[in-house]
């Protein structure tokens, strides 16, 4: 089959494993820079045309026949990433998670709407109007508050306001950029730790414990977390299996907070890094993934 990676940077361990992993299964597979193509709509068939440009300069060449895209392009690049998914779904190429799911996913307000929608537990959550007042926003939940930027990746615009006023000031600010943000309870008893989940389908495939650095409230492995293994109760594997199907997704690496109260959804990310998971767990992910893709483009050809 021929596969193609949408990804910027093709030396991150997760694509050249995932690279690696489809030819050894006997896969041809691309990697392309989503901001290199140009997407054509036209009336005369095809209807969809995606043309690449190796570099400026370079005559641009057209795009087609791949049986699938495997998304993993960055927050940056998520609006023509998404478009090209879209694009080439019409072609009748299959997505390893969607632009719908994609996009579910990328917005973390959006996202905590459709968990809460769909039963899940969640952190206590806000997001008010640019003309909502600050100061009166923040009176509604109690200190400390975490401010989320709605896009952001790797514990990116994540922010710590252990008092009220502090809260004030940084919406007020963010605010003057138009930055849009959510603020979110947060969970003093998880003790700046988390629990990334693989999800591969319906299952959960890996997890990790993550824990955040010294002085640090994030867990990102990113922002210094340390990661050990961890098996999951039932609880723990039925919430993130749930939260993946929540947004559609078909791959998902959902974070879990252990509050008093018991599991909560923090985040559930559309393009989850595989290199700290694949070595805390020692299971190879990758492989999963394209047996996986193998098995999807096969009931859709069944299908048909």
């Amino acid at each position: 089959m021929k596969f193609l990676m949408l990804c910027r940077e093709p030396r991150l361990y997760s694509c050249r494993r995932l690279l690696d992993t489809a030819r050894h299964c006997g896969h041809q597979m691309d990697i392309l820079d989503p901001n290199r193509c140009l997407l054509k709509l036209s009336q005369n068939p095809p209807h969809f045309e995606v043309y690449y440009q190796t570099e400026r300069g370079r005559s641009p060449y057209l795009l087609s026949g791949y049986d699938a895209l495997i998304p993993r392009f960055g927050s940056a690049s998520t609006y023509t990433g998404c478009a090209l998914l879209r694009h080439f779904a019409a072609q009748g190429s299959l997505c390893l998670n969607d632009e719908t799911a994609f996009l579910n996913a990328r917005d973390k307000w959006r996202s905590l709407q459709l968990l809460a929608q769909a039963g899940l537990p969640v952190p206590s959550s806000l997001f008010a109007g640019s003309e909502y007042e600050s100061k009166v926003a923040v009176r509604q939940t109690k200190s400390p508050l975490v401010l989320k930027t709605l896009k952001g990746s790797q514990g990116i615009g994540v922010i710590l306001a252990e008092k009220p006023q502090s809260a004030v000031s940084m919406l007020e600010t963010l605010g003057q950029a138009n930055v849009p943000v959510l603020l979110q309870e947060f969970i003093a008893e998880a003790g700046s730790a988390d629990l990334r989940c693989f999800v591969i389908g319906d299952r959960v495939v890996a997890a990790m414990r993550r824990q955040g650095g010294e002085e640090e409230f994030r867990a990102n492995c990113h922002r210094g977390g340390r990661g050990e293994k961890v098996l999951l109760n039932e609880q723990q594997t039925r919430i993130a299996v749930a939260a993946s199907r929540a947004l559609g997704l078909d791959v998902a690496g959902v974070d879990l907070i252990l509050s008093a109260n018991g599991p909560l959804v923090l985040e559930v990310n559309a393009s989850p890094g595989l290199e700290m998971i694949e070595k805390t767990s020692g299971i190879d992910i990758a492989l999963q993934m394209i047996v996986y893709l193998e098995k999807k483009i096969a009931a859709s050809v069944k299908m048909t």
